[in-house]
């Protein structure tokens, strides 16, 4: 935002010398016409006092009986007084909506350059924590809601509806990694995730929902994820009375704040040299010290502590458990890059 002030000031600032300018020289004119149609009993106070009470339109009384040049002189230096004075204003307001607009353009070319991003649809209470969640694991994102807020989320800030097909595209959901509906009305989030997924269908979407009867509506919709922050609250709450220290240890290393392990998901691609290998002829453990706790399947499948040979299969999606530089290896690994000048670059 520095550099939408800076426009804003580039553009104020001549403006605002020119009307300063402006209100000085209506001083010193006015001080001398009151002192010249005043006469000798008119002091240079006098007509300075008498041009400013005049400009300000106080209305106090005139030190001396005014004359009729003198009335003249002060109805031009009032209503000089008065252009002034609409020139500064229109100044401010010009300048305001102009800086709106170049941040609004800056953002919409921001967004236009970004792929495989977020889109948070609210900026309420829960829409604001995904927000601090995502720029925490430095995910880019977009938000998209009604009003802009005040803040580091105005760099990639989208007033308008979600519910519209145009205020999505300009959020860019055609690149877009997923989307997160979280606003406080149910059926808000029903119209969000229609509109989202009739725009691309193999977009993940991931909806809040408030009342159970509208689960599955969000569901049938197209929604991937539905999620009731209540109920997972209190789900937390349980686990937290009954389980303290695990659920310390995932909070933690889902914050990646404390721990040197962090879990991720890993997707085998079909160019990967992971495809076809068993967990324990592949470099997951032997060389990069990983733990895959799971395994979901090409097929579907959940497997659960997978045994040494499990074999590895091209789709397979890894969860894994490892320091964030050895899981940024195996995600490169399971992308198609050789596993020999992975593991070489990193032992030189």
């Amino acid at each position: 935002m520095a550099r939408d002030e800076h426009t804003s000031l580039s553009l104020i600032v001549p403006q605002l010398r020119v009307a300063v300018a402006t209100g000085v020289l209506l001083l010193l004119c006015g001080t001398f016409a009151f002192k010249v149609v005043g006469g000798e009993q008119w002091t240079l106070l006098d007509a300075f006092y008498m041009t400013v009470i005049t400009v300000t339109t106080v209305g106090f009384e005139e030190v001396h009986p005014l004359t009729a040049g003198g009335r003249l002189v002060a109805v031009s230096v009032m209503l000089s007084g008065v252009g002034i004075a609409v020139y500064v204003t229109g100044t401010l307001a010009e300048v305001l909506i102009e800086g709106k607009i170049f941040a609004r353009r800056r953002v919409s070319r921001a967004v236009s350059k970004m792929n495989d991003h977020f889109i948070v649809c609210g900026y309420g209470r829960v829409g604001r924590a995904i927000c601090r969640a995502l720029r925490e694991h430095r995910v880019p994102f977009v938000v998209v809601a009604q009003e802009e807020p005040a803040g580091p989320e105005r760099e990639h800030f989208i007033v308008g509806d979600a519910t519209d097909d145009d205020v999505l595209l300009r959020a860019g959901i055609r690149r877009a990694r997923g989307l997160v509906s979280a606003l406080g009305s149910d059926a808000e989030n029903l119209y969000i995730v229609l509109a989202a997924r009739s725009l691309r269908q193999d977009l993940f979407i991931v909806s809040r929902c408030s009342e159970p009867r509208s689960y599955k509506k969000l569901l049938a919709a197209g929604a991937q994820r539905v999620i009731s922050p209540y109920r997972r609250t209190g789900t937390l709450i349980a686990q937290m009375m009954v389980r303290p220290q695990v659920v310390d240890f995932f909070e933690e290393a889902s914050r990646r704040e404390g721990l040197e392990i962090v879990f991720e998901q890993i997707h085998v691609g079909a160019e990967s040299q992971l495809a076809g290998v068993t967990l324990r002829d592949s470099p997951i453990r032997r060389d990069l010290d990983i733990i895959v706790a799971a395994m979901l399947k090409a097929s579907g499948d959940w497997v659960f502590n997978p045994s040494p040979d499990e074999r590895i299969v091209a789709g397979d999606m890894l969860i894994v458990m490892g320091q964030p530089g050895a899981l940024d290896r195996l995600a490169r690994i399971a992308s198609g890059e050789r596993i020999d000048d992975v593991v070489r670059g990193e032992n030189r």
